[in-house]
């Protein structure tokens, strides 16, 4: 079905296009009784305004970059959801470029977003971190500006660069707390991608978690992955080949966890009886693992329309502040009190 033009409303109405064109854009030059009937017909025949047509003439696409690691991971469709949720409200269009988890490959994605003209960049999970000032730079409206930026679960200093991320450390340390608190002290940790910043303040809230409730860190039980489903098979054959395992394991996120819940139930052993296990994101499977997984939730929805929020308000020329999120331990059946603290039953 052919696009309706200006010229066709032109036609309908018996003016000229330029008059159709001032119309539409509200211009004081057309009067606001002809404004209305022509503002009225282009609606009735389903006209939509051409936007890079309109991009040409304000300078500005009304579209957003995002660059996002990989599409497939539960907690990134979350956040996705969230920032299409905002833009569409506000009225924006969004582009998307995958990384794959390589920092080479999001510098490349995000360069494609940049020459798309987007007016401004949300980055979900970066791990290219200090790049962006030198690919930004002198990309704004104004001679040496720079567009605004938006880091997801990663902050670095510039102009117009802003995050909204989680309080790592503290969902962390909320696990590793509630775990000593069942009893357990042989507590260990699946890491995540090296040289990613939740990654590293996750480790740092389980470390902080482990001194604040008296127990000594072995190195031995701090387990390297890279947030993916593979690491819990990985890290369990380590840890039950240590001559004393733990008891319970914290995961850096949910697909870690789920990963480990699998090979536990492969090898034979009961979860939690036999090993209490924490997650991180709070994903919706987690919900239904056998048994159900107790994770540190993340407001995932909620990211992703606060980083779409904040680049629209930069944009805008409004104040925008950084966000830190403080997660929730959510409590469910793959964590229980270590054996030696039951008693007899």
């Amino acid at each position: 079905m052919r696009q309706v033009s200006i010229t066709d409303i032109a036609q309908a109405a018996g003016v000229s296009p330029s008059t159709v064109s001032r119309a539409l854009q509200d211009h004081p030059r057309i009067s606001l009784e002809r404004r209305k009937a022509i503002q009225a017909l282009a609606r009735e025949m389903g006209y939509r305004p051409s936007q890079v047509a309109r991009s040409l003439v304000t300078g500005h696409t009304r579209t957003l970059g995002v660059a996002v690691t990989d599409v497939t991971d539960p907690f990134v469709a979350e956040v996705m959801k969230g920032a299409e949720a905002a833009s569409r409200k506000a009225d924006y269009g969004l582009l998307f470029a995958m990384s794959n988890r390589d920092p080479s490959q999001e510098v490349a994605a995000a360069q494609i977003l940049l020459d798309h003209q987007v007016d401004g960049m949300v980055v979900i999970s970066s791990r290219a971190n200090a790049r962006y000032n030198e690919m930004l730079s002198g990309r704004g409206p104004k001679h040496g500006s720079q567009i605004p930026l938006v880091l997801v679960n990663n902050a670095q200093p510039g102009p117009n660069v802003f995050s909204v991320r989680m309080d790592n450390r503290d969902g962390a340390c909320q696990a590793v707390t509630y775990l000593r608190e069942l009893g357990h002290r042989r507590i260990a940790f699946v890491a995540g991608p090296e040289g990613g910043c939740s990654s590293r303040e996750r480790l740092e809230g389980y470390r902080q978690g482990m001194a604040e409730n008296g127990l000594r860190p072995d190195l031995k039980l701090i387990v390297t992955g890279g947030g993916l489903l593979e690491d819990g098979p990985r890290a369990l054959r380590t840890l039950l080949d240590l001559a004393d395992p733990p008891t319970a394991v914290l995961c850096y996120n949910d697909l870690a966890a789920i990963g480990l819940l699998a090979a536990a139930a492969a090898a034979g052993l009961h979860i939690p009886d036999d090993l209490s296990v924490i997650g991180y994101d709070n994903i919706p499977l987690s919900r239904f693992t056998i048994p159900p997984l107790t994770t540190v939730d993340q407001p995932k929805e909620t990211l992703g329309r606060l980083a779409v929020m904040m680049c629209i308000c930069a944009l805008n020329g409004e104040p925008v502040k950084d966000a830190v999120l403080t997660g929730e331990l959510i409590v469910r059946g793959s964590t229980n009190l270590h054996s030696k603290e039951k008693g007899p039953t």
